[in-house]
């Protein structure tokens, strides 16, 4: 072979494998599947106009009710967005009595972006869309909101939790904690999302469809 000809193949082949190695990277990742972090499946940071917080998912697991419930739901974006239009919009009539903010305890609609939230979506036995919103003034708990819902006591006009019906526009259900020192209520169940237990042995777990806690007369899913 001519010295020319080993040096064309010389030459070539220094062109052909970064080429082969490129084409062989981009075939791998291609097929390589993005997997979602399961934290980001359960409770998603959300932020807009005057407002930010954190939205849990239908499944995650709570320790309250709303009256006429019928399952869970995960709030969308857009229904989080209507409902602190809908809150900041009303909030002030609603709050008109000042119920628990008295003396030092803040007026919550005169500080309404001071607070962080957390939402909850439930359906009721109409079909309506419900999103329940938990509003907490406290600095020394902002690495706890995205882990797990914060239940209150005391501490008056810095915690308190409001109901909107997004598809009725209607917002209803203050409660604004009374005044005192602020208490925070410890978890009945494990926070996450709720897994049943098979109801014979073998059968595979599954998660609760609405993601609620079940009445007490309830034995099994």
């Amino acid at each position: 072979m001519s010295n020319f000809a080993v040096l064309f193949n010389v030459n070539t082949m220094k062109r052909i494998v970064p080429f082969i190695l490129l084409v062989v990277i981009a075939l791998s990742a291609k097929t390589q599947e993005y997997v979602v972090p399961e934290e980001m499946l359960y409770v998603i940071e959300v932020t807009g106009s005057n407002y930010h917080g954190f939205a849990f998912n239908k499944d995650w697991e709570v320790d309250f009710y709303i009256e006429n419930e019928d399952g869970r739901y995960t709030p969308t974006n857009d229904d989080i967005a209507k409902a602190e239009e809908l809150i900041q919009k009303r909030i002030a009539y609603l709050n008109r009595d000042h119920e628990n903010q008295e003396g030092r305890c803040p007026i919550i609609d005169e500080h309404i972006r001071k607070y962080e939230r957390q939402y909850v979506g439930f359906t009721d036995v109409f079909g309506h869309h419900i999103v329940w919103v938990n509003f907490l003034w406290d600095e020394t708990i902002s690495d706890k909101l995205s882990k797990d819902i914060v239940l209150t006591e005391g501490g008056c006009g810095r915690y308190w939790r409001v109901k909107v019906n997004v598809d009725l526009e209607k917002v209803y259900g203050l409660e604004v904690n009374e005044a005192g020192k602020v208490k925070y209520i410890p978890r009945v169940v494990k926070p996450g999302p709720r897994i049943s237990k098979p109801r014979k042995p073998g059968h595979p777990q599954r998660v609760r469809k609405t993601g609620v806690k079940p009445n007490p007369e309830e034995l099994t899913f």
